[in-house]
């Protein structure tokens, strides 16, 4: 369904903007008219992306919580959303829930029909929020996992983008140096030496081009591939096992992936949901198919009328802290604390490695970039100063 964008004046003469799903036209203007909305501008809108990022999300939710610690109603704080991102997507979607709202839903059916947008996750936490009636609670603990998963993924960025850019000078030196200089060296001792060319020069000039074209192509291959690869599940999985078998990746891809999975768990068990939909609910978060195989394993022991504790030993991707929490949280009671305490500690330490990657790429790169000098000097620029020797010679 395409979304139209819209200018409007409601019944008091206030100014409004924003963005509505509709089939055609006509059915946009109907739906500002129901909502007492006079439109003055209806367009259409071409190529929008169909996304929703976790930052529009977090901003979504933190208009909500602002709202709810003011003292407005959950309905009239979901009305009242601005989405300062112009995120027509969003808009739109916000501007379904009011209208679902508005015509007496309730808030678990209003967002479980806009599950695309805000994800399973959001969805089953919202309609816990419609049974429990902690609203503020809920929207407060999904404010904090999506600053939380922000966080994490700004700090990786952060963490490569200066090894990355001091990468990209080193190649750029390295290739320009070639490309400029590398024709003139060999014609250099072509014309004037004794057309014998040094081993490094030559492959520097020679071989090492033919060498990047290859590396080139092979890439421009892989990421032309990836897109098509994450859409078919037989590619996800392979991407998953590829993943796997790289050591530090594997580390850190389990500690994220059990990490969101630990955190939801303790936001749904603090929603009052029951172990098991808290568990189903926060399955949803894992996306690398083993790991999420072996989780579901472990709901199937449980629901075969294992013990929690019993269910998690003995697994592949289960570390001796989440089985620590378990039996801790089993035998006091008290699941949802647990896991709550077991997702701040994994995300202190989550932090502290995205720190450690940061410096030793850093250092690493920096080795690299004067491993590229010291290769021109010797490859290019020595051959010009022997010349320049034998010439003053």
């Amino acid at each position: 369904m395409p979304i139209y964008k819209y200018k409007a004046v409601n019944g008091n003469g206030i100014g409004k903007n924003g963005a509505i799903w509709a089939e055609d036209y006509r059915h946009a203007y109907n739906a500002l008219y129901a909502r007492r909305y006079y439109p003055t501008e209806i367009k259409k809108m071409y190529f929008v992306p169909r996304k929703v990022s976790p930052d529009d999300l977090l901003v979504f939710f933190m208009h909500l919580h602002f709202q709810l610690k003011c003292g407005v109603s959950l309905n009239e704080a979901i009305e009242s959303f601005s989405d300062l991102r112009e995120n027509r997507i969003l808009d739109a979607t916000v501007a379904d829930i009011s209208d679902s709202l508005n015509k007496g839903e309730g808030i678990g059916n209003a967002f479980e029909k806009c599950r695309s947008v805000f994800g399973d996750v959001i969805a089953g936490l919202m309609k816990s929020a419609e049974n429990t009636g902690n609203a503020g609670d809920i929207i407060s603990n999904v404010l904090n996992f999506l600053k939380l998963q922000i966080n994490w993924k700004n700090k990786v960025k952060r963490a490569i983008a200066y090894p990355i850019f001091i990468a990209a000078i080193a190649l750029t030196i390295l290739i320009s140096g070639i490309g400029v200089l590398g024709p003139q060296i060999a014609a250099l001792i072509r014309d004037c030496g004794d057309g014998k060319m040094p081993l490094l020069t030559d492959f520097a000039i020679n071989a090492l081009p033919e060498i990047a074209k290859i590396i080139i192509v092979f890439l421009s291959a892989a990421s032309a591939s990836l897109p098509i690869l994450l859409r078919v599940r037989k590619g996800k999985d392979l991407l998953a096992k590829i993943i796997l078998k790289i050591p530090k990746i594997k580390e850190f891809v389990i500690k994220i992936s059990l990490w969101q999975f630990c955190k939801v768990l303790h936001i749904a068990m603090e929603a009052k949901l029951d172990f098991m939909s808290a568990f189903d609910l926060a399955l949803e978060t894992v996306k690398i198919t083993p790991i999420r195989d072996e989780l579901a394993d472990i709901r199937d022991d449980i629901t075969e009328g294992y013990k929690i504790f019993e269910s998690f030993s003995s697994k592949e991707f289960i570390p001796v802290e989440i089985l620590a929490a378990v039996r801790i949280g089993e035998e006091g009671n008290d699941l949802g604390g647990s896991f709550g305490h077991l997702s701040e500690s994994q995300y202190d330490e989550i932090m502290f490695e995205i720190r450690s990657f940061g410096r030793i790429l850093s250092a690493g790169l920096t080795i690299f970039t004067g491993f590229v000098f010291i290769f021109i000097l010797c490859s290019l620029f020595y051959p010009i100063y022997s010349y320049v020797e034998t010439v003053g010679a």
